[in-house]
């Protein structure tokens, strides 16, 4: 949880400095005046937003690929915006080769946190002696005046490890890192050993298109997407097809909100994905279950259409 003193910023703050160098021209374009101070990091951050990022029109639907994590971290791309950090010559290859090893998207989070002649990139080599990489994401935030980050997935464990790199920080970035991370954390759905999903509440789903409004049906209300394939598990996507295909862009799925009025229970276990009874639409013959997720308190059903649609029996 982001700290007591950081939800009293304003809310205007947040949302005017989300993607701040997106600013200026109507087209887009990053002009050369916002390109001074860091050129290249600004470039990796405004290519990164502009030709990578997927999802819905809403922030909170953005992600990144997982695939397109390799494209924009190389060795060389990493090493190029080193330069423009304050960290010494002489780390520049320790850390790039570290970044790449399991800090991609920590690396590309202090990217997107860069601002005009504003740089976090330089927080690199603190984060690497304090501990601080991909596998402790999500990060949460201490509800004290000496901030200090800590894992999310290991909060509630004893002697979970704080993160003290944070300590000079200021509020807005930390929002900032905060609204940041989730980009880089969709889920990969599909696995044959974990079908159930906790979700936090900031965390999309990996889905290219989301309609906007459910449509009613023989199952209830459902939304239709699209899940990014680099996003499914391999089996799972093996299974739903269309692995070679060049233009192939998503597996089009259907959501479901789980309420007790369905009686889905009765027929199907939303924590293992298995049918339990007979149903003539809750089966194997008409649906193909993806994944369950559980986020704000209420559970979700993905799935496929093996037979029919939801318009009728």
């Amino acid at each position: 949880m982001i700290t007591k003193r950081l939800n009293r910023k304003k809310k205007t703050q947040l949302t005017e400095e989300v993607f701040p160098s997106e600013k200026g021209s109507h087209n887009g374009s990053t002009s050369s005046k916002d390109l001074q101070g860091c050129p290249n990091l600004l470039r990796l951050a405004h290519d990164l937003r502009t030709n990578h990022l997927k999802g819905g029109p809403m922030r909170n639907q953005r992600f990144l690929p997982n695939n397109q994590l390799e494209e924009l971290v190389t060795k060389k791309s990493v090493l190029l915006v080193l330069q423009e950090t304050t960290i010494e010559q002489q780390y520049h290859e320790d850390l790039a080769s570290w970044v790449l090893q399991n800090s991609m998207r920590l690396f590309l989070i202090l990217v997107l946190l860069t601002r005009g002649s504003t740089e976090r990139l330089s927080c690199l080599q603190k984060f690497k002696d304090d501990g601080v990489n991909d596998r402790a994401l999500p990060l949460g935030f201490s509800e004290n005046e000496s901030t200090y980050g800590y894992s999310k997935a290991a909060h509630l464990e004893e002697g979970v490890q704080k993160f003290y790199s944070f300590i000079n920080w200021e509020d807005n970035d930390l929002i900032l890192f905060d609204s940041y991370q989730w980009m880089f954390l969709a889920p990969v759905l599909g696995a044959s050993n974990k079908f159930r999903h906790q979700l936090y509440s900031g965390q999309p789903l990996p889905l290219v298109n989301l309609s906007q409004k459910p449509t009613k049906g023989i199952l209830g209300e459902t939304l239709s997407g699209e899940i990014h394939p680099a996003h499914l598990d391999s089996q799972c996507l093996s299974e739903l097809g269309a692995v070679n295909d060049p233009d192939f862009h998503g597996i089009p799925v259907f959501i479901k909100l789980v309420q007790p009025s369905d009686k889905l229970s009765r027929f199907f276990d939303i924590n293992t994905g298995k049918f339990k009874a007979t149903h003539p639409i809750i089966s194997p013959s008409r649906i193909h279950p993806i994944a369950a997720y559980q986020k704000n308190g209420d559970d979700f059903v993905v799935f496929r259409w093996v037979c029919g649609d939801n318009s009728s029996i």
